[in-house]
């Protein structure tokens, strides 16, 4: 029984297609979106193809002329120095920077544990000061009010009974 390749029903069929653009055939749209992703490819390739045949160009230039070649290695030997010092002088910076960080650290530490927590611990004090003068006025004061309120209204309550079964 033959079989009929007319449909496409497996994941590798549509990746296949969709792996090879047609070119002109696609929409102008798309095709412009290929041509520019194959742009920086190639940028980036003709970059080190130049580079390459510069490197190439100034080793053969080099091997023939040694004077030149011993100038500019004494030349490069300076600007490593140069530069080996000035990354020294960053480095003792930095170390100094952090330094002074860490002592800056110990004095904002030294600080919290001197002056901030005899602070707090006033303030504690004080709240803890404000709600047994709370709970004595309460018990003293609020209390004694709302009981005798209570009472007044119980009898409020209960001499409005007697006088509404009267009428």
């Amino acid at each position: 029984m033959p079989e009929d390749h007319s449909q496409h029903t497996g994941a590798f069929d549509d990746v296949a297609m969709a792996s090879h653009p047609k070119g002109p055939n696609l929409p102008e749209r798309e095709w412009r979106t290929a041509a520019g992703n194959r742009l920086p490819i190639l940028a980036v390739v003709v970059l080190v193809a130049v580079l390459m045949a510069g490197v190439i160009l100034f080793g053969v230039f080099m091997f023939r002329s040694p004077a030149t070649a011993a100038t500019l290695r004494d030349i490069f030997l300076v600007v490593l120095g140069v530069q080996s010092m000035i990354i020294g002088l960053l480095l003792i910076a930095v170390l100094v920077s952090l330094v002074y960080l860490v002592l800056k650290l110990y004095d904002l530490v030294h600080l919290v544990q001197t002056e901030l927590r005899p602070i707090m611990q006033q303030a504690d004090d004080t709240v803890r000061t404000v709600r047994s003068r709370a709970v004595f006025i309460s018990d003293s004061a609020v209390k004694p009010v709302i009981e005798v309120m209570a009472c007044v209204a119980a009898v409020k309550s209960i001499i409005r009974s007697f006088t509404r079964l009267e009428r």
